[in-house]
């Protein structure tokens, strides 16, 4: 007599190989997912120091101005508020489809 698999083992193991390929697939979304998001606050964090930076030392005006960046729009706007005799100037940047990512202040 030989000795082989059955058909309802055979069965069980494909549907266990199958959801664990499904499973995987899903984490790979979510993934890419993190990863774009991720990409985009960096890409955004350097907008927003550079237009702190742009603001403080060249007089510069970003009042919501957009900045392309490895072909990301990139959405920067800062603000100036006094707070207890100093000059505190915010600075926003994200993208249009995640809306606000970074917030910097600088204090002078």
């Amino acid at each position: 007599m030989r000795s082989a698999f059955t058909l309802l083992e055979v069965l069980i193991a494909v549907a266990i190989v199958g959801m664990a390929f499904g499973a995987f697939l899903v984490l790979s979304g979510r993934i890419v997912e993190t990863t774009d998001i991720l990409l985009k606050t960096t890409l955004s964090t350097l907008a927003a120091n550079n237009a702190v930076n742009e603001i403080l030392y060249m007089g510069k005006n970003y009042s919501n101005k957009e900045v392309d960046i490895l072909n990301y729009k990139i959405t920067v706007n800062q603000d100036f508020e006094d707070l207890m005799g100093f000059r505190v100037l915010k600075v926003e940047a994200g993208t249009p489809e995640n809306g606000k990512l970074v917030e910097i202040y600088e204090v002078r």
